[in-house]
């Protein structure tokens, strides 16, 4: 009996240290990818750290220098590769604008913060980060998704800090926006993950969290793409953010000060008018599965009966929610482009096209 509870106290060791080697090997690999990776950033220009007070968030500057107009970007909930993957849709812009890429608390290259992710957090360090800096207003804000509620936020309490809004496919906010979303706190499997990452084992999942980009992606830019994802996941800000969310965006639209500051409510994943259009996002959706090895239904397999009931479905959708919340924000434009949340990534051309004719408008 004590031989064998010898033994297995043996094997238990050994299987210890395995794991300790294993996790050693997996941290130092980690290291030694993320120093090559943060190398390439700088190379490329994405790399630009700006303090706010206790910690530094990142400050990607794109573009012309003195440009007509300053664009700042806000990603979307755990958008850590925002910077990169918008930059085919920004192209339009560039040549003749300041494009900004920000990155709040924890995401890419910005330093972690264990501070909670409230609205007014985040907001402050947005305008900190920009005066840091050097980069002077009036800003043109341009949110993805939940990003909306923060450009609401800053366009209500700062007017005079904002020259225009560009919503691309933002969180449609109402009074029950979030209902459905259950409370919650940052809790020790967050907190876990995020230790987990920072020794390097979210790269072995990195697949099974993301997805591989659509073939319009280069090699390099799904490889900055993932690296960014890879540092976003290491973080425990964006978990506050996530368990935020409810709180956040009922607080934006309650704060919500109809103004005349000209905005552009860019309608996607509620934007679809016709069968076309519908079949074609399908299509889209469907190679971008089979790319990641993913089930997906074709798009032939959906009936014209099923598609008319969606295409019903996000017109009702839009005038119970995305009109009236135009109406509220005030001086502002929605164009429907039906397809993915994601539109700057299916329809980068399109979109950019969209944007600089509403910019340019502007001028006149």
């Amino acid at each position: 009996m004590k031989k064998a509870i010898k033994m297995t106290g043996q094997i238990l060791l050994i299987l210890l240290l395995l794991l300790l080697l294993f996790t050693l090997v997996t941290f130092l690999i980690h290291r030694v990818k993320t120093n090559r990776e943060v190398s390439l950033f700088k190379e490329k220009g994405y790399y630009n750290p700006v303090s706010v007070g206790d910690r530094s968030l990142n400050v990607a500057r794109f573009g012309s220098e003195n440009g007509s107009h300053t664009i700042v970007a806000l990603a979307g909930l755990g958008m850590g590769d925002y910077s990169v993957a918008e930059r085919q849709m920004t192209d339009a812009l560039e040549k003749d604008n300041t494009v900004v890429f920000i990155d709040r608390a924890g995401y890419g290259f910005s330093d972690d913060t264990d501070q909670e992710m409230t609205l007014e957090l985040i907001v402050e360090d947005y305008r900190k980060a920009l005066l840091n800096a050097g980069i002077e207003g009036p800003y043109i804000l341009m949110p993805h998704s939940i990003g909306g509620a923060y450009a609401n936020c800053w366009s209500s309490k700062y007017p005079d800090e904002i020259e225009a809004v560009v919503f691309v496919d933002g969180t449609q906010l109402s009074e029950h926006a979030f209902d459905d979303e259950p409370e919650r706190t940052v809790g020790f499997g967050d907190k876990a993950e995020v230790f987990l990452a920072k020794l390097g084992f979210s790269r072995y999942v990195l697949r099974q969290n993301y997805y591989l980009l659509p073939d319009n992606y280069s090699e390099e830019e799904q490889r900055l793409c993932d690296a960014l994802e890879l540092m976003t996941e290491d973080s425990i800000a964006p978990k506050s953010e996530s368990a935020l969310l409810p709180q956040n965006g009922l607080e934006a639209w309650n704060g919500i000060v109809t103004n005349d500051i000209p905005k552009l409510y860019l309608c996607a994943s509620w934007g679809f008018q016709t069968n076309e259009e519908f079949r074609a996002c399908l299509k889209w959706f469907s190679a971008l599965k089979e790319k990641n090895h993913l089930k997906a239904p074709e798009s032939a397999g959906v009936s014209d009966e099923k598609i008319q009931e969606q295409l019903e479905k996000t017109e009702e959708l839009r005038q119970e929610i995305v009109y009236p919340y135009a109406e509220k924000m005030g001086n502002c434009e929605v164009v429907l482009l039906g397809g993915d949340h994601m539109i700057y990534e299916q329809k980068p051309e399109e979109c950019g096209a969209i944007i600089k004719s509403f910019i340019d408008g502007l001028d006149s």
